[in-house]
């Protein structure tokens, strides 16, 4: 959301926006995890290797899960990077997202479904 060019092409998409969309960014993938460790009910198991970042969280009272994996991870935790989900509920995904967004602003999610993107705040 900080790129003016995102929030532009979500305007033309016709996306609701709340009043004033405050600056975004990526979070780092320490963040990623603090944010995971302390969501209550969830289990998650990580991947973490020089260039690879990934965590499948589950949740422990249902079947809900999601894999989130940093893209073209640096090997530096504390670097704020670009990530996605490769698979998931869509109830697990926005509760992660929304939990990030606490720490890293808005964040949007493009739907492989063909949905129109979500604002996460």
């Amino acid at each position: 959301m900080q790129d003016p060019a995102t929030l532009a092409w979500l305007i033309q998409c016709d996306i609701p926006l709340p009043g004033e969309v405050p600056p975004g960014g990526y979070p780092a993938p320490a963040t990623i995890q603090r944010v995971i460790d302390a969501l209550p009910g969830i289990r998650a198991n990580y991947v973490i290797g020089r260039t690879v970042w990934e965590v499948a969280v589950i949740s422990r009272k249902d079947v809900i899960w999601a894999i989130l994996a940093v893209r073209d991870y640096s090997g530096d935790p504390e670097e704020p990077q670009p990530f996605y989900f490769s698979a998931g509920w869509d109830e697990m995904i926005l509760a992660l997202t929304s939990s990030m967004a606490k720490y890293c602003g808005p964040l949007v999610l493009l739907h492989e479904s063909g949905l129109p993107p979500q604002v996460v705040m």
